[in-house]
C-alpha cells in the first residue's frame, strides 16, 4: 500500500482531517464510562453508483450519538482514515482502491453533543471530481469518528465506508402493467402546442402482448404510439396520426429491450428502431398538440389527452417496462440518435428537450420530468420498479 505524508498545512488546505492514534492512557481513561458513542448509519458501507450522468460533487452528512443522554458536552471529530483500507479489502472487497483523498473535504468535522442530548451536530463529507473516477475501478473512503471526549467509543460503529463503483447507465425502470401516467397541467404548456418539428424517443421491454392494442404514449385520435391494432400484429409499433404508419420492421420482442425514435418534420414521419431507419412516410397532419388532462381524467365528451400507457380504454395499457422517454422540440438526426450512449442517457439541461422522463423514480406516483420545463407525470396507481442493467452486455 502506498504511504502518504502530509504536512499540517496540507491537511487543512485539503479541507479534511486524518485520524491520529490516541495514547493508551487516554484509551484506558475512557473505559470506566458506561455510556458509549457511535456513528449514526444504517449501513456500514454506503454505495454510490457512478454513471455517465453523475455530477462532479457528492455530499453526505454524518453525526454521532450516545446510548444515553450526556450530562456534560461530548465532542468528537470525523476524519479520513486511510489506515482502514487494508481492513476493508480483507473483509469486503480486495480490489478496492482508496478514493483520492485530495478530492475530499469534511466540513464541520469537529462535532459535539450538548448536555442533556444524545445526538451530535452534523459534519458534511464532500466528494469532489466524482465524475472523473475510473468507472472500471472500485474506490472506498473510510471515515472514522475519533477523539471522542467523555464517553467510550463503540468499536463496531466508529467507521463508515463510502464505496464508489461504475454502474450501468440505467438501473431502474417503471413497469406500466395496468397503469397509466398523465399530466394535470403542463409546467410549460407552450412547448407542446402546434409542434411542427419534434422527436419522441423511448426504451421499452414488453413482458406480454396478446391484446389488440398496447399503448406507449400520445393522444388518441390525434398522435398516438401503440403496439397492435385491427389488422396489425400485437407486437408491431404503429404511429396513429392523420393516417396510420407501420411495417413489420417495427416489431418488438417479448423479454427484450428496444429503442424507438419517431421524428416528425412538418408531416413527414421517420421511425428508427435501435438506431436504424425502418419507416419514412408522410402524414396528413402537419402539426401536433399534446394536451394535459386538466380536471378530466375520464376523457368525457370525447376529449382526448396525453397519456403514457393509455388510450381510449384501460385495457390498452402497456404490459412491460419503459425507460428514457423523451420529447424533443427538434428533429434529431440519425447521427444524434446513434451517438454513444444516446439510447440510455441525455443531457437534461439541453434546451431542446420539451420533456424527459427517465422513469427511474423507484417509488411514489410521480414520473419526474428532468428537463427544465417541469412537466411531471402522475401515475394512477402504485407500480413495480424493477432493477435493470442497461446497456446490456451481449
Amino acid at each position: 500500500m502506498k504511504l502518504f505524508k502530509y504536512s499540517l498545512f496540507a491537511i487543512f488546505s485539503f479541507g479534511f482531517l486524518f485520524c491520529g492514534c490516541t495514547s493508551e492512557k487516554e484509551e484506558m481513561a475512557k473505559h470506566h464510562f458506561d455510556n458509549k458513542a457511535y456513528i449514526n448509519f444504517t449501513n456500514k458501507i454506503e454505495e454510490k453508483i457512478v454513471k455517465a450522468d453523475t455530477g462532479a460533487e457528492y455530499d453526505r452528512t454524518l453525526s454521532f450519538s450516545t446510548a444515553l443522554t450526556v450530562d456534560e458536552k461530548v465532542t468528537g471529530t470525523f476524519c479520513v482514515n486511510p489506515s482502514k483500507l487494508d481492513e476493508f479489502k480483507e473483509n469486503y472487497n480486495p480490489e478496492a482502491e482508496l478514493f483520492p483523498v485530495e478530492n475530499v473535504q469534511i466540513e464541520n468535522a469537529e462535532t459535539f453533543i450538548e448536555s442533556g442530548s444524545n445526538l451530535s451536530t452534523e459534519a458534511t463529507v464532500k466528494f469532489l471530481k466524482v465524475n472523473e473516477l475510473d468507472k472500471k475501478l472500485v474506490y472506498v473512503l473510510p471515515v472514522s469518528l475519533q477523539n471522542v471526549t467523555g464517553v467510550e467509543l463503540l468499536d463496531s460503529k466508529n467507521t463508515v465506508y463510502y464505496l464508489f463503483k461504475g454502474g450501468a447507465l440505467i438501473n431502474v425502470a417503471v413497469n406500466m402493467e395496468k397503469n397509466r401516467a398523465g399530466a394535470k397541467s403542463w409546467g410549460n404548456p407552450s412547448v407542446f402546442e402546434d409542434m411542427q418539428e419534434f422527436t419522441i424517443e423511448f426504451l421499452v421491454h414488453p413482458n406480454k402482448f396478446g391484446r389488440l392494442i398496447s399503448t406507449v404514449l400520445g393522444v388518441e385520435g390525434h398522435f398516438l404510439l401503440r403496439f397492435g391494432d385491427a389488422g396489425v400484429p400485437d407486437n408491431q409499433l404503429q404511429i396513429a396520426a392523420g393516417s396510420n404508419h407501420t411495417n413489420a420492421d417495427l416489431a418488438a420482442t417479448v423479454g427484450e429491450w428496444s429503442h424507438y425514435t419517431i421524428v416528425f418534420n412538418h408531416g413527414n414521419i421517420k421511425v428508427y428502431k435501435d438506431g436504424s431507419l425502418k419507416l419514412d412516410e408522410d402524414d396528413r397532419r402537419s402539426a401536433v398538440t399534446f394536451m394535459p388532462y386538466g380536471n378530466d381524467m375520464a376523457e368525457v365528451n370525447g376529449r382526448r389527452y396525453f397519456w403514457l400507457g393509455y388510450s381510449y380504454e384501460p385495457d390498452r395499457y402497456f404490459d412491460g417496462e419503459m425507460s428514457e422517454v423523451r420529447i424533443w422540440k427538434k428533429c434529431l438526426t440519425k447521427e444524434e440518435i446513434n451517438a454513444t450512449s444516446h439510447f440510455y442517457f441525455a443531457d437534461a439541461s439541453d434546451p431542446a428537450l420539451a420533456a424527459y422522463w427517465k422513469c427511474d423514480d423507484a417509488a411514489g406516483l410521480t414520473l419526474k420530468d428532468y428537463s427544465s420545463n417541469g412537466n411531471d407525470l402522475t401515475l394512477d396507481a402504485e407500480c413495480k420498479w424493477p432493477n435493470v442493467s442497461l446497456p446490456e452486455n451481449k
